[in-house]
């Protein structure tokens, strides 16, 4: 998966979330949403979570209980 951003003549570019894949040994692409109306952070977010930067994790638990151990 990836971010696309796609030039419109006369207005703003659409960002989009597409995926590839092969399909008969052609690649095409798939458009998964439509992220144009999102805010600028948000999709800087997703930016990030679709290029893994999140998969670091500590796993360190800032607050809160953990239930039934």
């Amino acid at each position: 998966m990836y971010i696309a951003r796609v030039p419109n003549r006369k207005s703003r570019p659409a960002i989009l979330l597409r995926e590839s894949y092969r399909e008969g040994g052609k690649v095409c692409t798939r458009t998964i949403a439509n992220l144009t109306n999102w805010a600028p952070e948000r999709i800087v977010a997703m930016e990030r979570l679709v290029k893994g930067e999140f998969d670091d994790w500590s796993g360190e638990m800032t607050s809160g209980e953990i239930f039934g151990v």
